[in-house]
């Protein structure tokens, strides 16, 4: 017995992905100035597995074909786009979320990572704008007392969503043994 019916002419598959996690990250900076840390960023998020990086407004100088310091040449295989807004590439259903250092940000120990992220990076010198915060479903911030550079940043965010996608075990703000009670 055929299970295709004719509205979707045979284009409904069966078959269920064999990945073993769900989702996708996506690293988007608005404009970039610092080729140095446009490379750690990239190197970031081949390390880390993004599928897409984003360079919105970046600098003309940045040649992300000639960065020393992205040496894998993550430009072969993740794609990176140059654009001029951000919001323009998300593919569909992903969240966008700003990393700004704001007293009514989320807390990174607190958060739980949605499926489908674009992680959205301010300059290093500056923040990201009021139109581009109120944008995004949500503001995220690492609890530190002093900034990171941008490119400290982008690991730790990129390292804390790793660390809770494979560990769903993990609950957001509550995993010292010592703590807690």
């Amino acid at each position: 017995m055929d299970t295709t019916s004719r509205s979707n002419k045979g284009r409904v598959s069966s078959r269920v992905s064999d990945r073993s996690e769900r989702g996708y990250a996506i690293v988007a900076m608005d404009s970039p100035a610092d080729p140095v840390n446009v490379g750690h960023t990239l190197r970031a998020a081949m390390c880390f597995d993004t599928r897409l990086v984003v360079l919105a407004n970046a600098d003309p100088s940045i040649d992300v074909r000639r960065l020393s310091t992205d040496p894998g040449r993550t430009w072969r295989h993740t794609p990176v786009l140059s654009v001029i807004d951000i919001f323009a590439s998300l593919p569909y259903d992903c969240t966008p979320i700003a990393i700004e250092l704001t007293e009514d940000a989320e807390d990174l120990v607190d958060f739980q990572h949605p499926e489908r992220a674009c992680y959205i990076f301010g300059p290093e010198r500056g923040s990201l704008s009021e139109e581009t915060m109120k944008r995004c479903d949500r503001v995220l911030k690492i609890p530190v007392s002093l900034p990171l550079n941008l490119a400290a940043t982008v690991n730790v965010v990129l390292y804390d969503r790793m660390l809770k996608m494979r560990r769903p075990d993990l609950q957001a703000g509550g995993n010292n043994t010592r703590t807690k009670r």
